[in-house]
């Protein structure tokens, strides 16, 4: 094996460093977020455990490991802070129809979610929900959502 010159040993471990850098500071191709809050009302009350889901309007947003699926559960006043990459680090800007589902808790101590949807269904996808939102960059405190059971 030869020896690389000293030019050359630079200019390879700086394009190691870029490289790096780069994946790095891009976060592995993760959109940027930003923090983003709301309120779930139902029939007027705070809806206590209904999960909120943003579904992206853009495709490239759909799969992959980078794949944008912003949600939150509203706590018992009903508020939540969504969720992309790791917990309450908002969502991305962009355009995206909000879905929801209010499901019993269920199981002996009550600490799951496999009851029956409160909603009955009616939030619960992209094409039932009809509730669209444009995310900006920067922190954003939604218009409460109120929803209704009938």
């Amino acid at each position: 094996m030869t020896a690389l010159s000293p030019a050359r040993a630079a200019r390879r471990a700086a394009a190691l460093f870029a490289a790096a850098a780069l994946a790095v500071g891009c976060g592995g191709g993760r959109k940027t977020c930003y923090p983003v809050s709301g309120t779930v009302l139902v029939n007027g009350k705070a809806a206590a455990d209904c999960l909120v889901r943003l579904e992206s309007h853009d495709p490239a947003d759909h799969d992959g490991p980078n794949r944008v699926l912003p949600l939150a559960m509203a706590d018992e006043k009903g508020r939540f802070q969504l969720s992309t990459y790791s917990a309450n680090d908002g969502a991305p800007a962009g355009e995206y129809t909000v879905t929801f589902t209010w499901r019993e808790r269920s199981g002996l101590l009550k600490n799951q979610f496999d009851g029956p949807d409160r909603l009955k269904g009616k939030y619960a996808t992209k094409e039932s929900s009809g509730i669209k939102v444009t995310l900006g960059k920067g922190p954003q405190e939604l218009s409460p959502f109120t929803l209704a059971t009938k």
